[in-house]
């Protein structure tokens, strides 16, 4: 059975696997004890993803806070996990008191499914092209 639930902090077997994870993702930071807040989906105690609510995501924004590594596993992937994780993200921004949140992606044209509104071009010096998303209560 699917739930969603924050990331309990004593948990050291999902810490490891989601550091695992992270190593092998691009500029991803790996100290999630320092996250505002870690969602995972879990199937029974079987990590499908999760994503992380940080102050800052390598953006060099005044913006605050982020939604950083939406991930699922890829052989949980096209099964719908992903949309059923980001639409988890409205219910943990009102239980953690938070208004407003940014993501910056390679996606078009995907996160505005979900309420997302396009804010403008983010631009890393790394030849990739990126957009910040903003998502408000």
């Amino acid at each position: 059975m699917l739930k969603t639930m924050l990331l309990d902090k004593s948990n050291k077997k999902l810490i490891k696997e989601i550091k695992d994870i992270l190593i092998n993702w691009e500029n991803s930071n790996t100290d999630i004890l320092d996250d505002i807040a870690t969602i995972t989906l879990l199937d029974d105690d079987n990590l499908i993803g999760f994503y992380r609510i940080v102050l800052h995501d390598n953006d060099n924004t005044n913006y605050a806070p982020w939604i950083a590594n939406i991930y699922i596993k890829e052989n949980y992937r096209n099964k719908g996990n992903g949309r059923y994780l980001i639409n988890t993200i409205p219910n943990y921004l009102e239980k953690l008191n938070i208004s407003n949140i940014y993501l910056h992606t390679r996606h078009e044209n995907f996160y505005e499914k979900f309420g997302w509104h396009l804010l403008q071009p983010l631009d890393l010096h790394d030849g990739i092209k990126r957009n910040i998303y903003a998502l408000k209560k």
